[in-house]
């Protein structure tokens, strides 16, 4: 779907969990560390980093990267199989709270209008409805075509922070999956 704003990427790598999670501290601002930054050093994340999972959300604005990302490193030894799971929003039920309200504006402004039997809204609160529907629908369109330039750019930074390749799901063992 052209406006769905999230992703699902696997990646491989030879490193290991702890060099995954290292790398990925370096470049993450960690609420609960005692994180001194030094000038050199190029934070793009804020979040949550551990040998199994991490959750981060886009802190940078000079690098086109997608807005919240989640993600579980599985595999064992130097075969690690990573899970990206990216989004606009940090949860989906966002995302259906913006179609349900653009949905209902819709479906209230139509019966208004054959009502009316009328090609434009005729009383104020039908007017508040279009406009509530053109705002809802134009930030849940541009979102989404940010998410969209922003993806690539994404999986392209974290395969080369993991020295990485991306699969497809097919290509991960089933354990992995």
């Amino acid at each position: 779907m052209i406006l769905y704003p999230f992703k699902t990427q696997f990646l491989k790598t030879s490193l290991n969990r702890q060099q995954v999670s290292q790398n990925l501290i370096k470049e993450t601002f960690l609420s609960d560390a005692d994180f001194k930054k030094s000038d050199d050093q190029q934070i793009s994340f804020f979040g949550e980093v551990s040998d199994q999972d991490f959750t981060l959300e886009t802190i940078t604005q000079n690098k086109p990267l997608v807005n919240f990302c989640n993600g579980e490193i599985r595999g064992s030894d130097n075969e690690i199989y990573i899970l990206l799971q990216f989004g606009a929003w940090q949860h989906r039920r966002i995302f259906l709270l913006f179609a349900l309200l653009i949905l209902a504006c819709f479906s209230f402004l139509a019966n208004h209008l054959i009502l009316y039997k009328a090609f434009y809204p005729q009383t104020m609160a039908a007017w508040l409805l279009l406009i509530t529907f053109i705002a809802l629908s134009a930030t849940l369109i541009a979102k989404a075509k940010k998410f969209r330039q922003n993806t690539t750019p994404t999986i392209n930074h974290f395969c080369k922070l993991w020295q990485a390749q991306a699969i497809s799901k097919d290509k991960v063992p089933l354990i992995f999956q």
